[in-house]
């Protein structure tokens, strides 16, 4: 029973929405009306700024390692886990907006950040990396989700529900990349513009 309460306030938790708390609170818009047509930071940035984007991945990364906290502290083997998870499908399937969210980036690299704050140094490198190179955030988004998940295997492989965590996070980021890869695949996905705002 604890398992399913654990899930229950992970994903009511990940339902709530950075990138559409900027949107419809402070500007009264949809997020999911304008440029790509996504719920999450990278589009709150090409709409409405830097400034915006800082705001909706806070909100982002603060629920993932509540979740967490909140997991671990309810059932201290398995609660962080199952919060992971739950908060990260939440995050992509959230019951306030028609089950439509973001995809889950931002959430994933917060749980990360709960138990092993060394993935999210070596994602934020990487991530600096592809940006200034490709600059191209869905590229560098599904790099970064292959490459934390090799990492977990390699490096907590005594850790079975961890790389389980990470696995399913892992299938549920790339998954809501799917239009993005069929756009890269097409050369027509869309690259960073500016880095102000």
């Amino acid at each position: 029973m604890i398992y399913v309460i654990v899930f229950l306030i992970s994903y009511l938790l990940g339902s709530i929405s950075g990138s559409l708390f900027v949107s419809n609170v402070i500007f009264k818009q949809d997020i999911r009306t304008m440029g790509s047509g996504n719920a999450g930071t990278t589009n709150i940035y090409r709409a409405y700024g830097m400034k915006y984007a800082v705001l909706s991945f806070a909100i982002d990364i603060g629920k993932g390692l509540l979740a967490s906290f909140i997991g671990y502290h309810l059932n201290n083997q398995y609660g962080a886990y199952i919060a992971g998870t739950a908060v990260v499908i939440g995050h992509v399937w959230t019951i306030f907006h028609k089950f439509k969210g973001g995809k889950g980036m931002a959430t994933s690299i917060s749980v990360f950040a709960f138990h092993d704050y060394k993935i999210v140094i070596m994602m934020g490198l990487l991530f600096l990396f592809f940006i200034k190179t490709v600059k191209i955030v869905s590229l560098a988004s599904i790099i970064l989700t292959v490459t934390a998940l090799i990492y977990v295997v390699l490096f907590h492989s005594h850790n079975t529900p961890f790389i389980i965590m990470t696995i399913i996070n892992s299938i549920i980021v790339i998954y809501s990349h799917r239009s993005n890869i069929k756009r890269l695949i097409e050369g027509t996905e869309n690259k960073i513009k500016r880095m102000d705002g």
